[in-house]
C-alpha cells in the first residue's frame, strides 16, 4: 500500500491560495532555468519540478521527458513526498520499492532517481525537484550539494511565484479546472481563448495607465513542409521548442500564447517600441542557434515575426491591434521568411 505522501493534501488545497495560484499556469522561464541547470549540473537525461495537488503530480517544468501530469502513486516522487527529505536511488533495479516500477520496467526505463521536497509557506511538502537518468550512477558529495542548492532556489521561486498584470487577473478569477482549459495541451502555454481575454485586459490596463502596449504574431517558417517530410511528431517537437524559446526570451510577465496551428501571439505590457524590437530580434536569433534533433535528423527552425505597437495615448481595439500585427507578419513572409520581421506602429 502506498504511504500517504504528506500530512494533508487538503492543507495545500485550502490553506495556501498563493501556492495554488501557480498550478495549471503556463510555462515559466524561472522554473525552466532551474530544470535546465539541474539537467546540466548533474549530467542527467531528465530534470523536473513537479507540484502535488489532489493525488496528482503536475509538472511545472520538465526537461528531457514529454510529460504533463502523473498520479502520485505512479511516480518515483511518492517516496520523496513521504520522507520529506532528499531521496537518492542510485540503481532502481537494486531497490526493492522501485525494481518492478512501471517507469523502470517500461518506458522511459529510468535507472537513477534523486528528488528533493519543495514546501509551501506553511511548511507542507507541496512538490519536488527531481532528476532522472537511464543508467545507474553514483552520487558524489558535489552532486548532493548541487541538488540541495537547486532545491533551495526552486523553493524560493515557488514561494515567490506570481504572474503579473493581465495574467494575474486571469489566474485569480478562475479555478484550477477553468484555468487548465486555457492552457494549450501540446505546448503548455496560454491558448487562443486565453490570449483574447489577456489582450482585452492588457488593453484596459494600458489605457488606464497611459502606457505602451504591443503584440507580436509569429509563425514557423515552412511548417507544413516539416510535417510532410519529417512527420507530425517532429512537427509537435518544433511547436514545443518554439513555445519554450519564446517563454525563455521574453520578460517576466509577458504573455506567450499559441494562437492556432503554428501561429503564436505574445502580449507585451508597459513596453516601448525599441524594447519590442530588441526582444523579437533576440527570439529570432535564439531559434536559429540550436538545431532541433528529431528521429528524421536535425532541423533548423526559423520563425517570422510581425509586431504592432500601440503608443501611450493611442486608442485602439484588441482586434485592431491583432490585425495590424497580422499584416506585419504577412509583410515579413513576403520579405522572404527565415527570420524575417516587420513591425507597424498603431496610428
Amino acid at each position: 500500500m502506498l504511504e500517504r505522501p504528506f500530512a494533508s493534501t487538503e492543507t495545500l488545497r485550502l490553506a495556501d491560495i498563493h501556492s495554488l495560484a501557480i498550478f495549471y499556469t503556463p510555462l515559466d522561464a524561472r522554473f525552466d532555468r532551474l530544470t535546465r541547470l539541474a539537467q546540466k549540473a548533474l549530467g542527467v537525461q531528465v530534470a523536473a519540478i513537479a507540484l502535488c495537488h489532489q493525488g496528482r503530480l503536475w509538472f511545472k517544468s520538465v526537461q528531457g521527458w514529454n510529460i504533463h501530469e502523473l498520479e502520485v502513486g505512479a511516480s518515483f516522487c511518492a517516496r520523496t513526498l513521504a520522507r520529506g527529505d532528499l531521496t537518492i536511488v542510485e540503481d532502481t533495479r537494486l531497490d526493492a520499492g522501485f525494481a518492478r516500477h512501471p517507469l523502470v520496467e517500461g518506458p522511459p526505463r529510468f535507472r537513477f532517481y534523486a528528488g528533493l521536497p519543495i514546501r509551501d509557506r506553511n511548511g507542507v511538502v507541496a512538490g519536488t525537484l527531481a532528476v532522472y537518468d537511464l543508467a545507474p550512477r553514483q552520487v558524489s558529495p558535489a552532486d548532493v550539494q548541487a541538488l540541495r542548492d537547486l532545491g533551495d532556489l526552486a523553493q524560493r521561486e515557488f514561494l515567490a511565484a506570481e504572474l503579473c498584470d493581465a495574467q494575474a487577473q486571469i489566474v485569480s478569477k478562475l479555478d484550477i479546472a477553468r484555468r487548465s482549459a486555457m492552457i494549450d495541451a501540446l505546448t503548455r502555454i496560454w491558448n487562443r481563448r486565453a490570449a483574447e481575454e489577456l489582450l482585452a485586459l492588457a488593453m484596459e490596463q494600458a489605457e488606464q495607465e497611459d502606457t505602451g502596449l504591443a503584440v507580436c504574431m509569429l509563425d514557423v517558417d515552412r511548417f507544413k513542409e516539416i510535417n510532410d517530410t519529417a512527420g507530425h511528431q517532429a512537427g509537435d517537437q518544433v511547436l514545443r521548442r518554439v513555445a519554450a524559446a519564446l517563454v525563455s526570451n521574453v520578460r517576466d510577465g509577458d504573455a506567450v500564447c499559441r494562437y492556432g496551428g503554428d501561429e503564436f501571439l505574445i502580449i507585451f505590457q508597459r513596453i516601448s517600441h525599441e524594447e519590442v524590437e530588441q526582444i523579437t530580434r533576440r527570439i529570432r536569433e535564439r531559434m536559429a542557434e540550436f538545431p532541433l534533433r528529431t528521429k528524421s535528423g536535425q532541423l533548423t527552425v526559423g520563425i517570422s515575426t510581425g509586431t504592432a505597437w500601440r503608443a501611450p495615448g493611442r486608442h485602439m481595439t484588441a482586434e485592431g491591434l491583432i490585425e495590424l500585427a497580422d499584416q506585419a507578419l504577412y509583410r515579413a513572409k513576403q520579405a522572404g521568411r527565415t527570420g524575417a520581421r516587420a513591425s507597424i506602429t498603431a496610428a
